[in-house]
């Protein structure tokens, strides 16, 4: 019986040669020899002693213990580097200079830093002039529209005398009715021209136009100081708010549109006292105007502006409902009244002119019948 022992592990779990040299005697005792063993044992296999280091094939064992040597060596400089105390000198340096570095092209030298440069300016110019000689080169876009500039000009203004002609034309007949007391001017811009009007639009106000549609109801119609009196009473929680609306819509509206300088009570003050001009609105109410540039409220109307919460309403039987809270905005028309006395006049001159009323007048019969179906 012999002993099979695996001479090569035992040589690499040896920390020298030395060592391995020592094992041998006891690794020669544990083993028999053939004839003290009898006939069926095996014969053992001799052990090699030559260090790990010393195997090479053709020098490849060699180059990697080089290299393994070379990395250790490495690992330790940057060690002792790392544990290695800064002199006085190092850590004065540190403390007076830049902790950062300069920059990321502190490594390179200015005159490579130059080069660079220049030639990254010479490809941009290069580029840049690679794309206008494309650029002109190609008169058409790929749908096929053309972009020279006789041809850009032609579809933006075909026909240049007509063009003028038109502008004149235009100037002209704007003057003409400017100048001209016999011609027509339209009534909207005779109204524009002669009379002073502002639209103002709220912010928006936490709540709902079924509730801030009865204030705007309240104010309607009504001088700027009679609707401010109507919100100060008002027991609405919104009348505060609309109260302080309504206040600087009416700054904006003299500040900007020059409405209600009171050139009535000027007059008066001078002793040029103008008679109180009597007329009745188109909702039937009789009132006096002493001041034509009294400020009053012509129109106003409420709409709906966003969600601004969502609350869950829990009912019976496991149900979830959404209750949303709204905003709304409100927008305040004001005029002059001397736009309410245009326009009741203008209502007693159409009453004028249709006639008294007749029960059968005299016009051609149009139906299909040729009588009267009374």
């Amino acid at each position: 019986m012999s002993l099979n022992v695996p001479s090569r592990r035992l040589l690499k779990s040896a920390a020298s040669p030395s060592s391995t040299n020592a094992l041998v005697p006891a690794l020669q005792s544990l083993s028999i020899t053939a004839a003290a063993a009898g006939p069926t044992t095996l014969s053992t296999r001799s052990i090699h002693t030559t260090p790990s280091q010393q195997w090479s094939l053709f020098g490849w064992g060699k180059q990697k213990v080089e290299e393994r040597n070379k990395v250790k060596e490495e690992l330790k400089q940057t060690e002792l580097a790392r544990t290695r105390k800064p002199t006085q000198e190092e850590i004065f340096s540190r403390v007076r200079g830049r902790l950062e570095g300069d920059s990321i092209f502190a490594d390179t030298t200015p005159s490579e830093l130059a080069a660079e440069q220049d030639k990254h300016k010479d490809w941009a110019v290069a580029s840049a002039e690679k794309k206008l000689a494309a650029a002109q080169a190609k008169d058409h876009t790929p749908t096929g529209i053309s972009l020279k500039k006789d041809h850009l000009v032609r579809v933006v203004d075909p026909d240049p005398r007509s063009r003028v002609r038109w502008e004149r034309k235009m100037v002209i007949r704007k003057l003409q009715r400017g100048t001209d007391p016999w011609s027509v001017e339209p009534k909207a811009e005779r109204i524009a021209r002669t009379e002073r009007k502002l639209v103002y639009k709220t912010g928006y106000l936490p709540t709902s136009v079924k509730k801030l549609v009865h204030l705007s109801r309240q104010i309607r119609g009504k001088t700027v100081s009679e609707a401010l009196v109507q919100m100060q009473f008002s027991k609405k929680k919104m009348a505060k708010e609309v109260k302080t609306e309504l206040l600087r819509a009416e700054a904006k509206a003299i500040v900007t549109r020059g409405m209600g300088l009171g050139k009535a009570a000027a007059a008066a003050a001078a002793g040029q006292a103008q008679e109180p001009v009597k007329i009745q609105t188109k909702d039937g109410k009789h009132m006096e105007i002493r001041d034509p540039t009294r400020i009053y409220v012509a129109e106003t109307f409420v709409n709906k502006g966003f969600i601004r919460g969502v609350e869950l309403d829990y009912r019976a039987r496991g149900r979830v409902f959404r209750m949303t809270k709204p905003t709304t905005t409100m927008t305040v028309v004001l005029k002059e009244e001397k736009t309410r006395i245009r326009e009741h006049q203008e209502r007693v001159a159409k009453k004028l002119r249709q006639g008294p009323w007749v029960h059968l007048p005299d016009r051609p019969v149009t139906s299909q019948r040729q009588f009267y179906s009374w």
